[in-house]
């Protein structure tokens, strides 16, 4: 399957000049997480500001190794359509970055926030959810050619959406989440999952993103007309928000699944 360098799934376009941007706007988030994943995925869920706490040990759900959960604090959550203004409050006061300003600028934050978490669990690239998160630069070969070895600076890019991750408290973020999960469940529920439980949502997402395997030295691209694809059949099978991680660079992709699992231990959620 071929890919793009951002996001993967979308239909091949004619490339568009990318605006400059200057140095300083991506010295703390660079490229874009997550999610690397995100992802990829997750950070945006500890963006809220919440007195410190002691976890209260729950029920283990594993019985070699005990977890715990952080207890929900009583906080009154306004309704889910009109929860973005203090969300944005929360968030603001933890953390100024001028790319989670953008972030939090889309209407519907929480929306937002669940429909990325499932489409990373589906295999998919939260393409339309983490469009402020697009890189201004694209990706490069090395040498310049039409196919080769992603260039290093490539990897560059990523620098501050990882450490935008890394710098959140796994467990801090877990007592944020627990804080708000009933706006994460009724927006769940309203995706088409009446009664889920938001968790397993996470849960899925996690395992999506760490079951990526490393790529095998340095992969060869293939530039196309409006996109890349790998030379590597294994790696071109592989899931378009998995594709993606890759395309974060070996170090970030240990760094963002270490800490995804980290919060789900917070979570007392298990991780195959």
């Amino acid at each position: 399957m071929a890919f793009e360098d951002f996001p993967l799934e979308r239909t091949p376009q004619p490339r568009r000049p990318s605006p400059r941007s200057s140095p300083s706007r991506w010295v703390i988030l660079g490229a874009g997480t997550i999610v690397a994943l995100a992802l990829l995925a997750l950070w945006w869920m500890g963006r809220a500001q919440v007195p410190s706490v002691l976890l209260a040990p729950t029920s283990p759900t594993d019985g070699a190794a005990p977890l715990t959960r952080p207890n929900r604090q009583p906080l009154e959550l306004p309704p889910l359509a009109t929860s973005d203004s203090i969300l944005r409050e929360w968030f603001a006061a933890l953390s100024r970055h001028p790319l989670l300003t953008r972030v939090l600028a889309q209407p519907g934050i929480v929306r937002a926030a669940v429909l990325a978490v499932v489409q990373i669990g589906d295999g998919k690239t939260p393409a339309v959810p983490l469009d402020a998160m697009r890189p201004n630069e694209r990706l490069k070969l090395v040498g310049g050619g039409t196919s080769g070895k992603i260039d290093p600076a490539s990897y560059v890019r990523w620098n501050g959406p990882a450490r935008a991750l890394l710098d959140i408290n796994a467990t801090d973020a877990a007592q944020v989440y627990v804080n708000v999960k009933p706006l994460f469940d009724e927006a769940y529920a309203e995706l088409g999952y009446p009664g889920g439980n938001f968790d397993d949502a996470i849960v899925r997402a996690i395992q999506m993103l760490a079951s990526t395997p490393e790529a095998p030295g340095d992969p060869v691209l293939l530039e196309r007309s409006a996109y890349f694809e790998h030379d590597d059949a294994t790696l071109r099978s592989l899931r378009p928000v998995q594709k993606q991680l890759l395309l974060t660079g070996p170090d970030h992709q240990r760094q963002i699944v270490a800490w995804l699992k980290r919060f789900a231990a917070a979570l007392a959620l298990k991780i195959d």
